[in-house]
């Protein structure tokens, strides 16, 4: 089954190519035979033949993908979901269990934000960089 592609995708695609024309790879004539064959595209595979033979630069966010990539990319990001769940709930958790405990402070209510926002954001980068890799 042909993977189908959008507006967003024809339109990346058209960019790249007009980024490789302004880089000197592309004639003007060439540059228009490939804009028509991708700003036609229905399927993936006719959108890459557009760009075929050209210097990929297709690790940005959004770029084509395989399909096994693609899964691979919703695996991982599921997975950091649910990890950053529970450990929001975790830290839900124990701050509650401080302020029963404690009693509200200035160090508790600066500290588990914190700790938190710190913990969430490397887990993120974390994600982002396995997601990146081919």
């Amino acid at each position: 089954m042909a993977l189908l592609v959008g507006d967003p995708e024809r339109d990346r695609a058209a960019h790249e190519l007009q980024r490789h024309y302004r880089e000197g790879r592309l004639s003007v004539e060439e540059l228009a035979e490939r804009l028509e064959t991708a700003l036609h595209a229905r399927t993936g595979m006719q959108l890459r033949s557009a760009l075929n033979e050209l210097p990929a630069r297709w690790a940005a966010p959004g770029a084509l993908r395989s399909p096994a990539q693609a899964l691979r990319n919703a695996a991982i990001l599921a997975g950091t979901a649910v990890v950053w769940l529970f450990w929001s709930i975790g830290m839900l958790v124990a701050f509650v269990a401080w302020l029963a405990a404690n009693g509200p402070s200035l160090g508790a209510l600066l500290a588990f934000p914190l700790v938190w926002f710190g913990a969430s954001w490397l887990l993120w980068a974390g994600s982002k960089r396995r997601r990146s890799r081919r």
